[in-house]
């Protein structure tokens, strides 16, 4: 049985769909049964990982396990699920990290996606890392400046990424998934272009046929915006560090992988956006 953790998000809801059209029975984890992908052959268990005991819950009986973790608190999350990784005997972990756990890591942020991977591994389970370049879905944090103002507002505006689609990511875990053989390393997966955020708030622009101004945030300003929105100063400091990072290794280079692992090529930034356009109207 296969137990998902993270099963509502940008990468997991489309892992949970193509499990269930696999024939696969799933047990996802969620805090809210509204938002879960729920169809015929999905086992829900409700809970947070924040309570004692919500991810023995989970992985008791699991044999493999799909963790997505994220935010402030995923570094104590992850400890909690690789404690019951353990526990439970799962012999098989996929889990998403991030391209600024590649050694050597060089922010907090960074440090805590190695850390995670550095838990499961010392569970004895054998574990696939995903380590995705940015997200294309996080053009989505734009919608706000975008509908109220004509604008986007990102710092570091001209440092490239190779973005991926969450659904490119989550169709890599799906393969690795039902084949044993390509599990037990870490993958770095890209889109197939390194675009600067100032490119895509422009291909943006087209797409919408309006203009756009980009406003090349200072740091400090993302900072107090993030930090203003609740998330600790701490965490702030390590993702802006990471975000920051030139080196073409962690996702400014596009890679093989999704072709490699999936037979086909990955989604471009151009083909997301005119699939989720109508956010930005």
């Amino acid at each position: 049985m296969i137990a998902v953790i993270g099963a509502t998000g940008n990468v997991g809801r489309p892992l949970v769909a193509g499990l269930l059209a696999r024939g696969a029975h799933p047990r996802i984890l969620t805090r809210d049964p509204g938002r879960a992908p729920l169809t015929p052959g999905a086992e829900a268990v409700v809970g947070d990982l924040d309570t004692p005991g919500c991810a023995d819950e989970v992985l008791a009986g699991a044999d493999t396990a799909f963790v997505v973790t994220a935010g402030p608190e995923a570094a104590a999350h992850d400890r909690a699920i690789a404690e019951a990784v353990a526990r439970h005997g799962v012999r098989h972990v996929v889990k998403v990290t991030s391209v600024a756990a590649l050694p050597p890591v060089h922010d907090s942020y960074g440090a805590a996606h190695a850390a995670a991977e550095d838990a499961y591994r010392a569970t004895g389970a054998r574990c696939t890392f995903l380590r995705p370049a940015a997200f294309m879905s996080n053009t989505l944090q734009w919608h706000w400046s975008v509908t109220g103002r004509s604008a986007v507002f990102q710092p570091f505006g001209d440092l490239r990424q190779a973005v991926v689609d969450p659904a490119d990511v989550a169709e890599v875990a799906l393969r690795v998934l039902a084949a044993p053989a390509l599990g037990g390393r870490a993958y770095t997966v890209t889109g197939p272009e390194p675009l600067t955020p100032r490119q895509r708030a422009r291909r943006l622009a087209d797409a919408l046929g309006r203009p756009l101004t980009f406003v090349d945030a200072p740091p400090e300003q993302a900072h107090r915006a993030m930090t203003d929105a609740g998330l600790p100063p701490a965490y702030v400091d390590g993702l802006l560090a990471s975000q920051s990072d030139p080196d073409p290794a962690r996702g400014g280079v596009p890679l093989p992988t999704v072709r490699e692992i999936t037979g086909r090529a990955p989604r471009s930034f151009d083909a997301w956006l005119g699939a989720h356009l109508r956010l930005f109207a």
